[in-house]
C-alpha cells in the first residue's frame, strides 16, 4: 500500500473511503510505530495550515467539534504523540481534521466508531434511535428488576421475574404481553426468541409476519392474537385467540402448519400435535400439568391444602368434600335450618321445603346412588335456598366437580326457569345451570356473559343429572347433562365449555316464572375432587 499520508488525510476528511479501504489503511498504519509517527506528523502539518497565531478562527458552531476532536486524542488515545490544539479557518477544513483524527483514534479502539461516522451526518449531536422495542406496561416486581414503562429495549436478552407481567411494543407493530417467569431474546423489531415463559401477541394487519422462535420451531403471525408457551417437556404450545398463524418445526422446516382461531397445537420433535385450546393460557402456569408425586389422583397442591402427605399414596384427603342427600330434615319449610349433610357448612338459608321422597336417576344401565329426601323450591321468582361454604373446604388449584339432580313438574307457564347457581357473596352470580327462561331447553349462563347458552336438550318432567367440571388451573368450566353413568370422563364431550373458572363461596337452588309459582325438586348435591366421587353408583 502506498503510504501517501496526505492523500489519506484528504480522503478521510472528505469521507471518500470504503469499508475495505479503511481496513487496509488500518493495517498500513499499524505495521510499525514509525508509520503512526509519520501519519501524525502529516496530520499536524495539515492542521497547522489552518492556524493563525494559535487562535481558533473557525465558525463558533465548530467549538464543540474542536473540543471533541482534542478529547478523542488526549483521552481515548493517550499514547499518541502530543499535539497542539487543532484549529481551522472554515468548516470544511475542521471537518477534514476531525474525521482524520477520528480515524487515528479508531486504529486503537477498532473501526466501529469511524465506520459509524461514515453513514451519519457530520454533526455529532444528532441521535438516531437504535432500540427495537419499548416497555409499555409493568408492575412493581418488574420495576424493581429495571423493566420500567417507557424503557427502550435493544436487541438482546430479557428476563421477566416470577409473578410479574410486562407489556412490550415492538417497532414492527406487534404488541406483547409477557407473564413471568420468562426468558426471551429480542432479535429485531419483528422477531423474538422465547426460551421459556408465556407470551401473548397481538399483531394487527400492518404487523403481519411477526415471528416467535423457540427451540421447537417458529410461529409466524398472519394478523391475529395468540399465546405462545415454551420451556417445558410439553414442547411449544400455540393457542390462537383469533385470526390465523402458521408454524413449522425446527426438525421439519419444509412442512408448514396453520392454526385458526380458538384452536391450539403443540410443536414437538418435528411434529404438530393437537391440544386443548386455552383462552387464558397467558395466566396459566408454564407447566399446567400439576404434579401428583404419589399417583393417588390428587395433585400435590391439593394434598398440601388438606394437609395430607403428597409422597404417600395411603395419605389422601376425602375425595367427596360436600354431600347433601337431604336426609334427616323435618318435612317442613326451612327457616335457617342446620345443615345435615357432609362438609363444613353451618345451615341452609333462604326458603324452600324439605321432602321425604327423594329422586331416582338411571341411565346407561346404571343407577346413581341416592339416599332419599329432596328439597323443593318455593317457585317464587327471585327466592331461593342457599348454603355458604367454608373458605377452606375447597382447594384453590386443580379440578373440582359438582353434581346435582333436578326434576321439574309439567308446566304451562310464561318463561319458567330453574337451576343451581354459584354465587360469590349474596349478589354476584357466577354460573347458572338448569333451564333458562329464554327457551324450552336446558342450558347455562356464565356470569361474565349476557348470553344464555342453550343445549338443545328439551325440558320435561323427568329427573336429570347435571355435572360441572371446574378446572381452576386451566381456567376451564365444562357443563355436562345426563352423562353416561359408570363411564370414565375422558373422551366425554360437555354440552358447553367456558374458558374461565368461577370463584364462588355459596350455592343457591332456585326456580320461578313470569306468570306464577314454579316449584322444582333438587337432590344429591355433591362436590368432590374426582368424577367418580360425585357420581357414585348404587350397588
Amino acid at each position: 500500500m502506498k503510504h501517501d499520508w496526505q492523500e489519506w488525510i484528504d480522503r478521510l476528511g472528505n469521507n471518500d473511503v470504503s469499508e475495505q479501504e479503511l481496513r487496509d489503511f488500518q493495517q498500513a498504519v499499524q505495521e510499525s510505530p514509525e508509520h503512526i509517527d509519520e501519519y501524525m506528523d502529516a496530520l499536524l502539518v495539515d492542521a497547522s495550515l489552518g492556524m493563525k497565531d494559535g487562535l481558533l478562527v473557525s465558525h463558533v458552531s465548530n467549538e464543540s467539534e474542536a473540543s471533541k476532536a482534542q478529547t478523542l486524542l488526549t483521552t481515548t488515545a493517550p499514547n499518541l504523540p502530543a499535539a497542539k490544539t487543532l484549529t481551522t479557518s472554515h468548516q470544511s477544513s475542521f471537518t477534514k481534521v476531525y474525521l482524520a483524527v477520528a480515524a487515528c483514534v479508531a486504529l486503537l479502539v477498532g473501526l466501529s466508531y469511524f465506520l459509524g461516522k461514515q453513514s451519519q451526518p457530520v454533526a455529532p449531536d444528532i441521535e438516531i434511535a437504535t432500540h427495537v422495542a419499548t416497555i409499555t406496561d409493568s408492575d412493581k416486581i418488574a420495576d424493581a428488576a429495571g423493566l420500567r414503562i417507557g424503557k427502550p429495549l435493544q436487541a438482546g436478552e430479557i428476563i421477566v421475574p416470577p409473578d410479574s407481567e410486562i407489556g412490550i411494543a415492538m417497532r414492527g407493530g406487534a404488541r406483547l404481553q409477557i407473564n413471568g417467569p420468562a426468558k426471551l431474546r429480542i432479535d429485531g423489531p419483528e422477531n423474538v426468541f422465547l426460551h421459556s415463559g408465556r407470551v401473548q401477541t397481538y399483531a394487527p394487519e400492518y404487523a403481519h409476519g411477526f415471528a416467535i422462535d423457540t427451540n421447537e420451531g417458529e410461529v409466524v403471525d398472519l394478523g391475529t392474537r395468540f399465546v405462545t408457551a415454551s420451556g417445558t417437556d410439553m414442547g411449544t404450545e400455540i393457542h390462537v385467540l383469533e385470526g390465523l398463524v402458521k408454524a413449522r418445526a425446527s426438525e421439519n422446516v419444509k412442512d408448514m402448519f396453520y392454526i385458526g382461531g380458538e384452536q391450539a397445537a403443540i410443536l414437538k420433535n418435528g411434529k404438530m400435535l393437537d391440544t386443548e385450546f386455552l383462552a387464558r393460557r397467558l395466566n396459566i402456569p408454564i407447566n399446567p400439568n400439576l404434579a401428583d408425586s404419589d399417583g393417588d389422583r390428587v395433585v400435590d397442591l391439593i394434598e398440601a391444602h388438606y394437609g395430607t402427605n403428597a409422597g404417600d399414596p395411603n395419605s389422601t384427603p376425602d375425595l367427596l368434600r360436600i354431600a347433601e342427600p337431604f336426609v334427616g330434615y323435618d318435612s317442613a319449610k326451612m327457616d335457617r335450618t342446620s345443615y345435615r349433610g357432609t362438609g363444613k357448612i353451618s345451615q341452609w338459608t333462604g326458603n324452600g321445603t324439605f321432602q321425604d321422597q327423594g329422586l331416582v336417576y338411571r341411565n346407561n344401565g346404571k343407577t346413581l346412588l341416592t339416599t332419599g329426601g329432596c328439597l323443593a323450591t318455593t317457585g317464587e321468582k327471585g327466592v331461593g335456598a342457599a348454603i355458604v361454604l367454608d373458605d377452606k373446604e375447597l382447594p384453590k388449584d386443580g379440578v373440582i366437580y359438582i353434581s346435582f339432580l333436578m326434576q321439574q313438574p309439567k308446566k304451562e307457564l310464561n318463561r319458567p326457569f330453574s337451576g343451581l347457581l354459584l354465587y360469590l357473596g349474596e349478589y354476584r352470580e357466577q354460573l347458572f345451570t338448569g333451564e333458562l327462561s329464554v327457551t324450552d331447553s336446558y342450558g347455562a349462563r356464565y356470569a361474565e356473559s349476557d348470553d344464555e347458552d342453550i343445549f338443545a336438550i328439551p325440558t320435561d318432567d323427568q329427573p336429570h343429572l347435571f355435572v360441572l367440571r371446574i378446572d381452576k388451573t386451566r381456567f376451564l368450566t365444562d357443563v355436562f347433562v345426563d352423562p353416561p353413568l359408570g363411564q370414565i370422563e375422558k373422551g366425554l364431550q360437555p354440552e358447553r365449555r367456558y374458558q374461565n373458572a368461577p370463584k364462588f363461596d355459596r350455592i343457591m337452588l332456585r326456580s320461578g316464572s313470569d306468570s306464577g309459582t314454579f316449584s322444582v325438586r333438587f337432590d344429591e348435591v355433591r362436590i368432590g375432587l374426582t368424577w367418580d366421587a360425585v357420581l357414585p353408583l348404587k350397588p
